[in-house]
């Protein structure tokens, strides 16, 4: 990749760097150090994005590798965003994902036009979610 970026689907960040980039987010500046390591031993399918040896980009996918994907947690540094790294990311996970039925990913809807271009359309269906404390 230019500009000293490298990419890896192998190595996974630590918990401490990846929280620096999810502090730099609304949604998920709350995550916990524990909580990021539970998450990081239990994805199988992810991209990270280095300068320099320093965490810049990270997205992740959680799938059966069959039926069903969700894409997730795609966040770029704010230092490095609009340079099309987190199209880099979006496209090695859906290349990770081929031949897999349904793809979802969740996104806020100010972003719905930027992945429409990836094939993305909106859901025509009704997403539930589990209330906390029922």
């Amino acid at each position: 990749m230019k500009n000293n970026y490298s990419i890896s689907s192998e190595k996974r960040p630590k918990s401490s760097e990846l929280q620096k980039l999810f502090n730099q987010t609304s949604w998920a500046k709350k995550r916990t150090l524990v909580g990021i390591q539970t998450l990081l031993e239990n994805t199988r399918i992810f991209v990270t994005i280095r300068k320099n040896n320093i965490l810049i980009g990270y997205g992740r996918a959680i799938s059966d590798g069959i039926y069903r994907a969700l894409i997730d947690d795609i966040v770029i540094d704010e230092n490095y965003q609009n340079k099309g790294l987190g199209k880099n990311i979006l496209n090695i996970l859906l290349e990770k994902l081929n031949g897999v039925d349904e793809i979802f990913l969740n996104t806020g809807e100010h972003l719905e036009v930027y992945y429409e271009k990836f094939g993305f359309e909106q859901a025509k269906c009704l997403t539930m979610k589990l209330k906390k404390n029922i």
